[in-house]
């Protein structure tokens, strides 16, 4: 979904901002690391986003079977029966299968998204289940039982959780942030949202492809100078009410948050980039907090971004 949105720019620039809602209880954000397959073509507005399709039996067969198994670590309740499906997600370049569990009614009561290698990517509990048993007693015992999961699970989490209770006590979200060589994987890494006493609630792991670095990277100072000129061209009179506030390296996936000629989609393969914020103030400030640019680590091109109103 794209939102057109005008600031106070010199005349005949417009900025479309891609808006991204995510959901914090369904926790199933871009699933990644899976082959691009149909899904490679980038999506444009006015195009279908998902397509799903029937799966052949053998090959649901065995989606059933890595369901049943990964529902069984995840102490999912045994259904009546499982849909599969093939489902291809064009802005998110990504194809999976889907296997929802549903009752004798027909109602769904959880889903999981395999890869092609059979890999789980994602799973969600449907339903609000927050009573149950005892309580995990603190954070340390929810990251340890995030821990232990993600062991069960096969995924890829190493080193000590991020841990955080969910607002009115609705239970703890244990996650393990992305990094490469020091660099943080922006929206990558693996989550689990769990209901107070434990049980799991969401699983997400997000993968997505890395391009090669630059082989030369614009030292802080470089980059802080490149990001005061994009704003000052971006603001022309009112550049002197929007100021960096922090910049830092991070892989990122560009956006057509500053060209609206580009695909609707974010890239689907990540770039390293400097991050930056940049802070309003004075008359700015009433309708606009902050500016983020993502400027190519290697080269200071402006490769997207987002806003803060």
């Amino acid at each position: 979904m794209h939102a057109g949105l005008r600031l106070p720019l010199r005349p005949g620039i417009r900025i479309l901002i891609a808006v991204a809602v995510a959901g914090a209880a369904l926790g199933l954000g871009i699933p990644a690391g899976t082959a691009p397959g149909d899904a490679a073509d980038r999506y444009i507005a006015g195009g279908p986003v998902v397509e799903r399709s029937p799966v052949a039996a053998e090959r649901a067969s065995a989606a059933r079977a890595l369901a049943r198994a990964f529902g069984s670590r995840l102490g999912l309740a045994e259904p009546a029966a499982f849909r599969v499906e093939r489902v291809v997600d064009r802005f998110a370049s990504t194809t999976y299968d889907e296997v929802t569990g549903t009752d004798e009614t027909g109602r769904a009561l959880h889903l999981q998204r395999l890869d092609d290698r059979g890999r789980l990517i994602a799973a969600v509990v449907f339903g609000w289940q927050s009573s149950g048993g005892r309580p995990l007693a603190d954070a340390r015992a929810a990251g340890d039982r995030g821990s232990r999961l993600v062991g069960q699970l096969g995924l890829e989490a190493p080193g000590a959780p991020e841990t955080r209770r969910l607002p009115d006590d609705d239970g703890w979200t244990v996650s393990w942030p992305r990094v490469v060589e020091g660099v943080p994987v922006i929206g990558d890494g693996v989550r689990i949202d769990l209901w107070p006493d434990g049980r799991v609630h969401a699983v997400v792991r997000t993968e997505r492809d890395l391009a090669p670095a630059p082989s030369s990277i614009l030292d802080q100072a470089a980059a802080r100078s490149r990001a005061e000129a994009v704003l000052a061209d971006l603001f022309a009179s009112r550049a002197g009410e929007i100021a960096v506030a922090r910049l830092a390296l991070g892989w990122i996936a560009p956006n057509d948050a500053f060209d609206p000629s580009g695909p609707d989609a974010p890239g689907s393969t990540l770039r390293l980039a400097w991050v930056v914020e940049a802070r309003t103030a004075g008359d700015l400030a009433e309708g606009l907090r902050a500016v983020k640019l993502f400027l190519d680590a290697g080269s200071g091109a402006l490769l997207g971004g987002d806003v803060l109103r």
